[in-house]
């Protein structure tokens, strides 16, 4: 009964498939390692809020819809009636075919992979470690009680954790080291997690790459945090900046500051002299032309200009020139 309900979903994911991949434009692959049910439909319900659609099966089905995508859609195809509304073959999607392997899932999405991806990822379930499985992190026993009486110390003793009785419980007295990276977990140090309570690993799903409009983004490129590409090509402005105005160079990440230090120059000036123009008036010229200021007046003495000497007034006759 379950093979027939299966193979009568068939014809319905293969057109919801063929249908999304001619809806959205970016397709993220998500690994689904060790991810239980309840993370799984926890995250769809997160991604629908998003206008992303979280879709799991089966990857031959996958691989068979795409390879139906990229192509012309043959007349004599068994779904052509439902297929064909969805418009002339996509071959870039065929850079996607590669991707397709392992336990993985498809969310497709026209919203940016990198805003997605920490929606992703955050949502990680504490796990025990299950014998067999390849361990994530180094997994290490701080010195402290364990919670267990004396009874149990020859266990200790067999898998060589320094410990000491105190206070009727085993105390581990030094760090031990129980998994390191990439070690499989072994039945004893199973037990051992098992015993104390602990759930070391966590488990969740991860951005393995993204297709988008054709282009293939592996797992280094998703993980490029945009805040820092943002701050590194503002600082390399300044740079350009600062090295453009000590060269006397006009360009486009010099000109404003050109400008704004022509200003300033000129609102200083102003100050100095009591000439007062309407730009001033307008902008916050008296803060911010104090440096300039400050910098005339730090000038050589040769360079300044002669200080103006007051004369006593004396009545001149100027021959009527200004009457």
């Amino acid at each position: 009964m379950g093979k027939k309900e299966t193979k009568d979903k068939k014809p319905a994911q293969f057109k919801k498939i063929y249908e999304l991949l001619s809806k959205y434009t970016q397709v993220i692959i998500v690994g689904l390692a060790n991810v239980g049910s309840k993370q799984v439909q926890d995250i769809r319900r997160i991604l629908s809020k998003r206008n992303a659609l979280l879709v799991i099966g089966k990857n031959t089905l996958f691989k068979k819809v795409l390879a139906t995508r990229v192509q012309e859609l043959p007349k004599e195809h068994e779904y052509y009636d439902d297929l064909v509304k969805f418009g002339s073959a996509i071959k870039e999607l065929d850079a996607l075919k590669n991707s397709v392997a392992g336990k993985i899932g498809f969310i497709f999405t026209d919203t940016p992979v990198f805003d997605l991806k920490p929606i992703i990822e955050e949502n990680k379930v504490e796990t025990p470690a299950r014998v067999g499985a390849v361990a994530p992190i180094d997994v290490v026993i701080p010195p402290g009680p364990t919670g267990m009486d004396p009874a149990s110390i020859q266990f200790f003793h067999a898998l060589q954790i320094p410990t000491k009785i105190e206070k009727g419980q085993i105390q581990i007295t030094k760090d031990f080291v129980v998994l390191k990276t990439g070690q499989k977990v072994g039945q004893s140090q199973a037990v051992l997690l098992q015993k104390l309570g602990k759930k070391p690993f966590l488990y969740g799903m991860e951005v393995l790459a993204c297709y988008d409009n054709g282009s293939i983004l592996n797992k280094q490129q998703v993980s490029v945090n945009l805040n820092d590409i943002v701050a590194k090509f503002q600082q390399n402005v300044r740079n350009v900046s600062a090295i453009s105005l000590a060269n006397g160079w006009v360009n486009e990440s010099s000109a404003p500051y050109l400008l704004a230090n022509a200003f300033k120059d000129l609102a200083a000036i102003g100050l100095q002299s009591g000439f007062i123009f309407d730009q001033i008036k307008q902008s916050s010229a008296p803060t911010t032309s104090a440096p300039v200021a400050a910098k005339v007046e730090a000038k050589p003495v040769a360079q300044q200009a002669p200080a103006k000497v007051e004369e006593p007034e004396e009545d001149v006759d100027m021959g009527g020139l200004f009457d």
